[in-house]
């Protein structure tokens, strides 16, 4: 029955323009528009997903970026269950104002919910370097369990964002604010001091040779156990994690979606690797 289907609050934040409403249009309608129209308020979408055997209802909510709704936002912002924060990788000054949009929402919220860093407009021209450069600047970067870059225009990724929410939704420790189910492999990590790693790869992925090159170059510094998964090869893997784009790289806590640098692993790497042992 409908009414029995476990349904979630999901905000979607960020600055005007940088396609909050695109990316949200595309995943529930699969339609990009190129016009911009400034959302006022807020807009509401919902869908349905089936995430681990489950149906979950997500109720999406577009709040306005325009600077004299930032004051109100909080009212559409309470008993948020997850968090989108959107960046345009076009305009990297629209990541600084992520820090502003996360202590807005922790004004309203009384406990630690997932939270996404969605990099939008990767189909335009844009430096991966200034990106990283802003990355490694934002402290907030720690308070995220998510990275993906993705395009509203194209349709890249975007599924990824919503079911990676869906999928820590349902396993989410509201306790400790962490995906209690996650089944990264920790087995011996905490007695080798080795930061688990899993790498989910396939063929016909232009950027995961080089992603995974960068990986491992990094491991010389950071211990890691890499554990590389081929998706066409071992699909019940895939299925299990959530997992819907290659390349995918779950660093202990934290999962980045897409291309992603030398500079931006290596501070995900680290930034866990002291969360974990203490370095």
């Amino acid at each position: 029955m409908l009414g029995s289907i476990d349904c979630r609050k999901i905000v979607v934040l960020g600055n005007p323009n940088v396609g909050k409403t695109s990316i949200i249009q595309r995943y529930v309608h699969n339609q990009f528009k190129t016009k911009y129209y400034a959302t006022l308020g807020f807009n509401i979408y919902t869908r349905y997903i089936d995430i681990a055997d489950k149906k979950v209802g997500l109720s999406i909510w577009d709040v306005g970026g325009q600077e004299a709704f930032k004051q109100f936002a909080f009212r559409y912002l309470i008993e948020a269950d997850a968090a989108i924060f959107v960046a345009d990788v076009s305009r990297p000054e629209t990541i600084e104002s992520l820090s502003t949009w996360n202590e807005q929402l922790a004004q309203v919220t009384n406990r630690k919910i997932p939270k996404i860093i969605l990099f939008n407009k990767i189909d335009l021209n844009y430096d991966m370097n200034v990106i990283s450069d802003e990355v490694i600047k934002s402290e907030v970067r720690k308070e995220f369990n998510g990275i993906v870059f993705a395009s509203a225009k194209t349709g890249q990724n975007v599924i990824d964002i919503f079911s990676m929410i869906a999928k820590m939704l349902t396993t989410w420790d509201e306790e400790f604010g962490v995906p209690s189910k996650r089944k990264v492999l920790f087995n011996s990590a905490f007695e080798e001091k080795t930061l688990p790693v899993m790498f989910f790869s396939g063929p016909n992925c232009d950027f995961c040779e080089p992603v995974f090159n960068r990986l491992t170059n990094i491991s010389s510094e950071y211990p890691m156990n890499i554990e590389v998964v081929d998706v066409e090869a071992d699909k019940n893997a895939a299925t299990e994690h959530g997992i819907l784009s290659i390349p995918t790289t779950i660093i202990g806590t934290k999962i980045i979606v897409g291309e992603s640098n030398e500079q931006i692993l290596r501070t995900i790497v680290s930034d866990e690797y002291i969360q974990l042992f203490g370095k």
